[in-house]
């Protein structure tokens, strides 16, 4: 999956990052991660991505916060992972309803702000 020509034309750059997600569906809940997030979307690694145009309901823990409830849609899903592009399975989600206020706390990852990565199975001071 080629990306370089969508990151020039990205609005916010992508942030990557490692934290738990929850996803609520109508058939469920799945456990998540993510991959890298923007304050309009993020890309989501899961075992199994839902089908495009799927709303769910999203719990994003980042470190120091408790966590980012927000509404979203898969705009892309990612099925397959590859080693010759090394997109792991996944999905693009965007961001459908969010606060102004963790819209604005997902931005200022950008600037350095909680922007390390954290080992799995670690604890946060």
């Amino acid at each position: 999956m080629d990306t370089s020509t969508a990151n020039k034309e990205r609005r916010y750059p992508r942030i990557k990052c490692s934290w738990p997600v929850v996803i609520l569906t109508t058939r469920g809940a799945l456990a998540a991660e993510t991959s890298n997030i923007t304050p309009h979307g993020a890309f989501i690694v899961c075992d199994k991505p839902l089908s495009s145009k799927t709303e769910l309901r999203l719990f994003i823990m980042f470190p120091n916060r408790r966590y980012v409830e927000m509404l979203a849609e898969v705009i892309w899903s990612y099925p397959y992972g590859s080693d010759v592009d090394i997109t792991p399975c996944g999905m693009g989600v965007r961001f459908t309803r969010i606060t102004d206020t963790d819209r604005d706390f997902i931005s200022s990852l950008s600037s350095g702000y909680l922007k390390s990565e954290y080992k799995k199975g670690t604890f946060i001071d």
